[in-house]
């Protein structure tokens, strides 16, 4: 199977993994009918699917996505599990953007995101948290 083909196959099964806890259970709330705290297991375990990189990658993105919509959530599990991503993946680029959504993770409240519609390239978001990241330390060394 090319690059290509796998990354898309990774992306389908994640999708079907988070469709499949988002319609699962409502929450306690029913806030959108989603049981938030399935969804975040199954983000947990795509995480540790190492055999399935564009799995991982795309998860960071959603986890992403996931607490830029739902900040009151407990990201603590998930911040732990991609600290672990970011220091043990072998592809650089995964364990840069695990420790990136790790920062966003801890310093949301001070980062504004722009998601873009259903944009397959999700390296603007990763740019996005680099760059005010950036600026946030920059300013506070002057």
């Amino acid at each position: 199977m090319g690059s290509t083909t796998k990354r898309i196959a990774a992306t389908a099964v994640l999708a079907l993994i988070i469709a499949t806890g988002i319609m699962a259970q409502p929450d306690k709330a029913g806030r959108n009918g989603m049981n938030q705290a399935l969804v975040l297991k199954n983000f947990e375990r795509s995480l540790q699917m190492e055999e399935y990189p564009g799995i991982v990658e795309s998860t960071i993105y959603n986890v992403v996505l996931f607490k830029n919509r739902f900040p009151q959530l407990d990201y603590t599990q998930l911040a732990s599990s991609l600290q672990r991503v970011a220091e043990e993946n072998q592809d650089a680029s995964i364990s840069y953007k695990a420790q990136l959504a790790c920062m966003y993770l801890s310093n949301s409240s001070t980062i504004d995101l722009t998601p873009e519609g259903a944009s397959s390239n999700h390296g603007y978001i990763f740019k996005q948290i680099s760059e005010q990241l950036e600026q946030k330390f920059l300013a506070a060394h002057e």
